[in-house]
């Protein structure tokens, strides 16, 4: 999210791997020798580190400090005052995308059958951007054309192949990934086979550890799960004893998934079942430095045969405390701070110190972050005017992985979990 430049705005993040046992002594002046980089402390105005809030009067004044290394500036907060300070919090929420159904939704409904008609789904971005706020840019997965001997399972196909194909030339990220269910009964694999490696974007599906006996070409595999709602890819060809060739591009999250979550249905069984094409956002790639706001995509489909059911299965969320949103905060506040050679010829880049999956052995269970806010209101007086300033601090802290979820609390304590406890907050209270 973007913040307002006319208030006082200043960010400060930590690391989650910061032990509280590398910190400076209470009552020790903290500097860029003694301040690791991605620890956090609280000090009085002197920069003499202090064990917590709670021991200061109304009207005093502290910092909140983060250590940027040897050699560079520390970050610190505007002086704050307790007692005009208010302070909330808000912890980690993922992202979710938008998941819109045409058709069989994984409980009801079902495509239109037809022969020798044209069918389309269309597409209205709702985004949170300039270019789609007043007049929302127009997508479109077809027109597709059935046969002779039109089914469900033919105008299903067509609908996702053309999808995939139209949406792969939206820039970046392709907008939205296209992928079936059906309604149709499945059966067990058989063989020897033990696992199956699929990649996004890819056809080939490898077989581990063995091969599979039933599954032909025009039969469907799910991958991924056995309920009615898992993704379906029709079978192009077995290429035994080595992998699958499927019909569409895989579109799903590249991993290892076990036989138990592999199903078969047979040509005859999806000829007549009903089927449905799904429609999910697609995470957008970002960097902070090509000033792309953060958001989870939006966006309103209809299909041509306006009988069919369109069933809005998830809205999307941004989320709080994802990466992308604290790099954003992050950037903008050192442009706050003064930082502007982002304005020079040739530019020089702004420093981070957010996390990012991916860059320095970090993962998406790594870069998660939760919030602690610092607000404050200011009384300024004039000779023949008075008006009011209002003021922000964004704690962002690293949570560190728990079996898949963020938490704060850590053995031993970090910078994060122990600024949290001086500022009266209790530290799982800000556990995903």
């Amino acid at each position: 999210m973007l913040r307002k430049a006319n208030n006082v705005f200043s960010v400060i993040l930590s690391d989650v791997n910061q032990a509280t046992t590398g910190l400076p002594a209470l009552g020790t002046v903290v500097t860029d020798a003694n301040l690791a980089i991605g620890a956090v402390v609280l000090t009085d105005v002197g920069l003499r580190r202090i064990n917590a809030i709670s021991g200061l009067a109304d009207g005093d004044q502290f910092f909140i400090v983060q250590g940027k290394g040897v050699g560079n500036p520390l970050m610190k907060t505007p002086v704050l005052t307790k007692g005009k300070v208010k302070v909330s919090i808000a912890k980690f929420r993922p992202a979710v995308q938008q998941i819109t159904v045409i058709g069989y939704n994984g409980t009801t409904g079902s495509l239109p059958i037809a022969n020798n008609t044209d069918f389309w789904i269309k597409v209205r971005k709702r985004d949170n951007d300039a270019a789609n706020r007043s007049q929302p840019m127009s997508l479109f997965a077809g027109p597709v054309k059935t046969d002779a001997t039109g089914t469900q399972e033919e105008l299903a196909l067509l609908l996702a192949k053309n999808g995939i194909k139209n949406f792969s030339q939206e820039p970046a990220n392709g907008y939205l990934r296209f992928e079936n269910i059906t309604s149709a009964t499945d059966a067990a694999i058989a063989g020897t086979v033990v696992s199956f490696d699929v990649a996004y974007n890819s056809y080939v599906v490898t077989l581990v550890g063995g091969t599979v006996s039933n599954v032909s070409a025009g039969d469907w595999i799910k991958l991924g799960g056995t309920t009615t709602s898992t993704a379906v890819y029709k079978v192009a060809a077995v290429n035994s004893p080595t992998s699958i060739t499927l019909e569409t591009l895989y579109q799903g999250t590249t991993a290892t998934i076990a036989v138990a979550n592999v199903r078969r249905i047979t040509a005859a069984v999806a000829s007549t079942a009903n089927f449905g094409v799904r429609l999910t956002g697609a995470p957008a790639p970002f960097d902070v430095n090509a000033f792309r706001d953060y958001y989870a995509n939006r966006f309103t489909a209809t299909f041509s045969d306006s009988t069919t059911l369109v069933t809005h299965v998830q809205g999307a969320r941004n989320g709080n405390g994802m990466w992308q949103q604290v790099a954003m905060d992050e950037y903008m506040s050192y442009g706050y701070e003064g930082q502007n050679d982002m304005l020079a010829v040739p530019p020089h880049l702004r420093d981070q110190a957010v996390k990012i999956p991916g860059v320095g052995g970090n993962t998406a269970l790594t870069t998660k972050y939760s919030a602690i806010t610092l607000a404050w209101e200011e009384g300024i007086s004039g000779l023949v005017s008075m008006a009011g300033g209002k003021g922000s601090a964004i704690l962002w802290l690293n949570l560190a992985d728990n079996a898949g979820s963020g938490i704060l609390a850590t053995t031993p304590d970090n910078t994060g979990e122990t600024l949290a406890t001086a500022l009266g907050v209790t530290a799982s209270d800000l556990n995903e």
